[in-house]
């Protein structure tokens, strides 16, 4: 387990074997998800790659119309 300590302005800088596991490096952003009680570090996708799983995206389609929560919407429009 690594440890990270904040500077007097609140940041942290991620210790080389948690990019090397995130697979992140300088200039790359980093995303913290709350999960429970945990907070999740993980390597933001790139606009490239978010474009890429978008264009891949093949729904299977139904012929019904699937309800979508106002939360899952904004989380789909985020990107």
């Amino acid at each position: 387990m690594s440890t990270a300590v904040l500077d007097d302005r609140g940041r942290i800088v991620l210790p080389k074997e948690v990019l090397e596991e995130i697979g992140a490096s300088r200039g790359d952003a980093v995303v913290f998800e709350k999960r429970g009680r945990e907070l999740m570090v993980m390597k933001a996708s790139s606009k490239r790659e978010r474009l890429e799983e978008i264009m891949d995206w093949n729904p299977k389609r139904t012929g019904r119309v699937e309800r979508v929560s106002p939360k899952a919407m904004k989380e789909i429009w985020k990107t």
